[in-house]
């Protein structure tokens, strides 16, 4: 199984839950047609995991970088109420001790010379000595993470992101998803 499939954990590997997220314009009538543009151009390549609010969860047969770039691609001149399609890396539960681990993973494979920003779309959560819960500020969670990047960080031109989304998932849970992609990769799918 390759590191887009699934994530190693000390005991076993995890296959992933989903990955690829399509965030689309709010609405239902969006919702029914960037599901229908979804399932129209990718077919049987992919599964429908779960949805809320302007985001759908999916589950791809193969490398999820090349679906998203194949349904970009196909989208590119069409009307359509998707804004981004994302492949995903990695799905760990949205604690900074969890993701961390996920970045330093993904920081090893960013040539050296290049940079990197982290994008964070959600709230990490960290665990007090007492065992609860408590949402970090994207800021600190985003300065955290970054310590484990041994490369420059360009803020405005990276070459590459590590990109971070909070997701609901089945409803109740939340996950975060982790990519590690090129700027195109999380760019609007029409200006």
């Amino acid at each position: 199984m390759s590191f887009l499939n699934s994530v190693r954990t000390p005991y076993r590997v995890k296959v992933l839950e989903f990955n690829l997220i399509v965030i689309h314009e709010p609405g239902i009538d969006n919702y029914r047609w960037a599901l229908n543009q979804v399932r129209q151009f990718l077919g049987n390549e992919l599964v429908y995991v779960s949805s809320y609010q302007s985001v759908i969860l999916f589950k791809v047969d193969g490398d999820p970088h090349e679906v998203a770039s194949k349904l970009r691609e196909s989208l590119k001149d069409a009307a359509t109420p998707i804004i981004r399609v994302v492949p995903v890396d990695y799905v760990t539960d949205p604690f900074i001790d969890e993701v961390a681990e996920v970045v330093k993973e993904l920081a090893q494979k960013i040539p050296e010379g290049e940079t990197f920003r982290i994008t964070l779309e959600g709230h990490l959560l960290t665990v007090r000595e007492d065992n609860t819960k408590v949402r970090m500020h994207t800021i600190d969670a985003i300065r955290e993470l970054a310590e484990y990047v041994d490369r420059p960080v360009d803020l405005t031109n990276p070459s590459w992101i590590i990109y971070i989304r909070v997701v609901k998932y089945m409803r109740i849970r939340r996950k975060a998803a982790i990519s590690l992609v090129r700027p195109e990769e999380v760019a609007r799918v029409s200006a």
